[in-house]
């Protein structure tokens, strides 16, 4: 059940057990020094009522007493080392397999989840699991094994007074089990109100300086602080309904005290038991109800770790792209094939054909939203296309494993990710077995070596977040060098000028042209004049294929890439 539940490892459901034996063991332990006493205030009631001025000898109950303490001592310490030591380690193999997890995640799960939600699932969720597996289960099972032992222990001494402990139990389990379905929707709710407001923050850190430009700093500030009071009820209302629940069950195990000292105290008056007995069943109810209190107070965190539960199962389960043959193209041609996709109900593509082959530069041409960038995500398989097939050397990719496929792809797109570290690793991403010749060499081949030699620190120079101390131009170069260093078969271009300086550009384009030599290009472009020398050009309206073809040809036969070409001629 718990592997179910929580996704929790053999090795995590196994330390749960072993920690909540080691619990119970050590709860059954705690209940011998009571015996003790009962035993030892049974010797003095016996010499008190005799009138005899001999007492128990205590010396034998000191030693047991010291016994005790050491054993009480063990079986804590083995507790603690399994239920935390194993919660740890757990806890690190949780975040590891979920990240795992997301790396084999479609384009379509990921771009339909805000970053601030994942990480939040990757942090949040798996520290509440954690809590989960560390102490509330332990906790609870442990509790149950401890209170099963004793109440047999007790009905086998006494089966009335031991019954009569059992009286309050099915009331307490019941409003427990009620906690969940009173409090659990308004804690998931809870949840995805605190997720919008985590990513309110995000996308306002994010774009601080575009907000303080606008003048509209002041009006998403006011827009997050009305989602965090509009949070507030939903957080008042769970602890409300949770703490009810918590609270009767709570209640009812106090009342339990009463009703085994007022039937205890008539059992003792009609001569069934003596004192000693009476007594005992009083502590052993005190004892036996403590547990169940604990437990009780650690509902209100389990509930709240199904929903994270919940949440990390569906990234776990979430349908993978599947694909077992590996791409053993004789050559790198990329055919379209009456292919259509559509995001989620809107048709993007509609029976789209063409081919690029091998050795030659296709161009993307079309207005913005005709399917360009699309199509090189279908081909990279980031999505699957709906319908139709997308081969390269007349292998189906939707038959290859993804990771299989990325490796025969270099992409350079307009939106360039670097990391905070420097020049060098941001390179080396491109091929990780490469030597730092290689790398060097890769820079120099991307144009990157005319400002790389007036860093600090060289190539060797840390960058920061995303590169914010390079421009755009040196950031895109940085992208082209790691294509350089990858020298994969299929280079992916999306339009890399499109943002920069002129001067820039004919670096720029001088690195691409060497990246592009002899290699399966498809590339995006919005300036027409940059693809007039392209060995095809495809034109897209609308999701469609209105033209395809040399630019001559498309200048003669396509109305659409004419006009196109000419507007930006005049402009």
């Amino acid at each position: 059940m718990l592997k179910k539940m929580y996704n929790f490892s053999d090795a995590g459901c196994k330390a749960i057990r072993n920690a909540s034996i080691w619990l119970g063991i050590f709860n059954i332990v705690c209940l011998l020094p009571m015996i003790l006493i009962i035993h030892a205030f049974d010797g003095m009631l016996e010499a008190y009522i005799s009138g005899s001025s001999d007492g128990p000898f205590f010396l034998p109950y000191v030693l047991i007493g010291i016994v005790l303490v050491a054993v009480l001592f063990f079986t804590y310490r083995k507790m603690y080392k399994v239920k935390y030591i194993s919660a740890s380690k757990e806890n690190a193999k949780m975040r590891m397999d979920i990240m795992d997890s997301m790396r084999t995640l479609p384009e379509s799960f990921l771009s339909s989840r805000d970053l601030g939600d994942l990480s939040s699932t990757v942090m949040d969720d798996i520290a509440s699991i954690e809590g989960v597996l560390a102490g509330q289960m332990t906790e609870m099972f442990g509790g149950f094994i401890s209170i099963v032992v004793a109440l047999i222990a007790m009905i086998c001494i006494n089966v009335k007074m031991g019954l009569m402990l059992c009286v309050v139990l099915p009331v307490a389990a019941i409003m427990m089990a009620l906690s969940d379905k009173i409090s659990g929707g308004t804690h998931t709710r809870n949840r995805k109100k605190k997720a919008n407001i985590s990513d309110g923050f995000q996308e306002y850190l994010e774009n601080i300086k575009v907000l303080q430009a606008s003048g509209a700093d002041v009006d998403y500030r006011h827009g997050l602080r009305k989602k965090m009071r509009a949070l507030i009820p939903g957080l008042i209302l769970f602890e409300f309904l949770a703490g009810m629940s918590v609270s009767i069950s709570y209640n009812v195990l106090r009342v339990g005290i009463g009703i085994i000292a007022i039937y205890g105290a008539n059992l003792l008056a009609a001569g069934e038991i003596g004192i000693t007995m009476y007594v005992g069943f009083m502590l052993m109810a005190v004892w036996i109800y403590e547990p169940l209190s604990y437990t009780i107070e650690y509902l209100g965190a389990v509930i709240a770790s199904k929903v994270a539960a919940t949440r990390i199962k569906e990234i776990r389960d979430y349908p993978r792209q599947k694909g077992e043959k590996p791409l053993d193209a004789k050559n790198y041609d990329i055919e379209f094939r009456d292919v259509s996709f559509a995001y989620k109900e809107e048709k993007v593509l509609n029976g789209v054909s063409f081919k690029a082959g091998q050795g030659e530069i296709t161009a993307l041409v079309g207005p913005s939203g005709s399917g360009k960038s699309t199509i090189t995500r279908l081909v990279a398989r980031f999505w699957d296309a709906d319908e139709g097939r997308i081969t390269v050397g007349n292998t189906d990719i939707s038959e290859v494993d993804p990771e299989e496929l990325m490796k025969s792809f270099s992409i350079v797109f307009q939106d360039v990710t670097l990391f905070n570290d420097t020049i060098y690793n941001n390179i080396l991403i491109g091929n990780r077995s490469a030597t730092r010749e290689e790398v060097i060499k890769a820079a120099a081949d991307a144009q990157c070596m005319s400002f790389i030699e007036k860093l600090p620190e060289g190539i060797d120079t840390v960058i920061g977040e995303n590169g914010h101390t390079l421009s755009g131009g040196e950031r895109q170069r940085l992208s082209i060098a790691r294509a350089f260093l990858k020298d994969a078969p299929i280079v992916l271009l999306d339009e890399s000028t499109a943002s920069v300086d002129p001067e820039t550009e004919t670096k720029v384009q001088c690195a691409i042209e060497r990246l592009t030599r002899g290699r399966t290009v498809l590339m995006i472009a919005h300036r027409l004049r940059s693809v007039a020398g392209c060995d095809r050009i495809v034109v897209l309206d609308k999701g469609r294929v209105v033209g395809n073809g040399t630019h001559e040809e498309l200048m003669k036969d396509c109305a659409l890439y004419r006009k196109m070409y000419e507007l930006q001629q005049s402009e």
